[in-house]
């Protein structure tokens, strides 16, 4: 069974920015922008400029930010910031 859903932990110092299911993530980073979606391969990255986000409601949201990292492993997606813009 393919799964539709990402899991999307958005956290910034102490604070959870977002928590939930996405249906994708769409991110800036030092090597370019990238899509992450469910199934995605393992994948690790430094976040530059902005994470925008289809939550599983279909919802679209964004959060600018300075600096950070993104993984995930394919079922779970883990952006961690140092500050938002």
């Amino acid at each position: 069974m393919v799964r539709s859903m990402l899991n999307l932990v958005i956290i910034c110092d102490e604070e959870k920015i977002f928590d939930g299911e996405a249906k994708e993530a769409h991110i800036v980073t030092d090597n370019g922008p990238i899509t992450i979606l469910p199934q995605h391969q393992p994948y690790m990255a430094k976040i530059s400029d902005e994470i925008s986000y289809i939550t599983g409601s279909g919802e679209i949201l964004s959060t600018e930010i300075i600096d950070g990292f993104v993984y995930t492993n394919g079922r779970s997606c883990f952006v961690v910031v140092s500050r938002k813009a």
